[in-house]
């Protein structure tokens, strides 16, 4: 995480989460309609008193996500919505957990995060409880909860929104879910993407690199370092200094990613801007 301390070991666990995202069920909070998050009472109880950067995986997450949603401005057309999907996931072991009140439950964190209570699944061999609110008609906020044995879990909370540019204090709200994860105990990390209808047309590869030269007067050290491309996507990964979200591939941490996609339907550019990586279909 910041200056490279959890955030840059946990390669296995963003290959766990990337295999379990066909099964999640994505959400996002907007403290504008009912029931917004038990912020109200549950959310704002586990993390009163705490500064956001009191606690280590937080730190840097305001910026970051200033910086995220500033590029989608840039890189999107004027007036189309922007997704987000915003994520913290990480692993949670009972025999981790130090808390007075006893090991933490998927149904005691469901319900600290304002949503109903869930029940439990089985699925491939694990126990799977899932949760999830739609708090307005563009925005919702879910939990998956896996059991993987012996004590440990795998959570993740997602917050999604349909359009970034309506979804009023969503920075606060994230980092909100962020510090009650950790503070319950869940070695979470964050991850988010943005997408939109690019800017730049015509094809990717070059729609990206004007784009890339657009973001590099906006971010401080921005270095290519790796890159994907097939028919219709480019995509690059970047080294950021600045950003203290990183995640470690091979020689490199990576802390920014961005894709152009052309959407042979709609036949036009699709962009999509990943902190650290894009966790979603480009």
């Amino acid at each position: 995480m910041g200056n490279g301390n959890k955030g840059t070991g946990k390669a296995t666990l963003l290959v766990l989460c990337l295999s379990l995202a066909v099964i999640l069920v994505a959400g996002f909070i907007n403290e504008a309609e009912a029931q917004p998050l038990k912020e109200v009472a549950s959310v704002r109880a586990a993390v009163e008193g705490a500064d956001v950067r009191d606690i280590g995986g937080v730190s840097g997450m305001e910026e970051s996500l200033s910086l995220l949603s500033l590029l989608g401005q840039q890189a999107t057309q004027p007036g189309t919505p922007m997704r987000l999907v915003l994520k913290w996931q990480g692993e949670y072991s009972e025999g981790d957990d130090l808390r007075a009140a006893g090991p933490l439950t998927a149904v005691e964190l469901a319900e600290n995060l304002g949503l109903n209570i869930p029940t439990g699944v089985e699925e491939h061999g694990h126990l799977v409880y899932r949760a999830t609110s739609s708090l307005t008609e563009n925005t919702s906020i879910s939990l998956f909860w896996s059991e993987l044995g012996e004590g440990h879990s795998y959570v993740i909370a997602t917050l999604e929104t349909a359009d970034l540019t309506k979804a009023g204090d969503w920075q606060n709200k994230a980092i909100q879910v962020g510090k009650l994860m950790l503070k319950s105990g869940i070695d979470a990390e964050w991850n988010a993407s943005l997408q939109g209808t690019a800017k730049e047309q015509g094809e990717p590869k070059e729609a990206l690199i004007v784009t890339e030269k657009n973001f590099a007067n906006r971010v401080a050290g921005l270095a290519e370092a790796e890159c994907y491309k097939d028919e219709t996507t480019y995509s690059r990964s970047y080294k950021v200094p600045g950003l203290e979200r990183f995640v470690v591939s091979g020689n490199h941490n990576l802390a920014m990613q961005a894709a152009v996609h052309r959407d042979g339907i709609n036949n036009e550019n699709r962009i999509t801007i990943g902190f650290p990586l894009i966790t979603i279909e480009y």
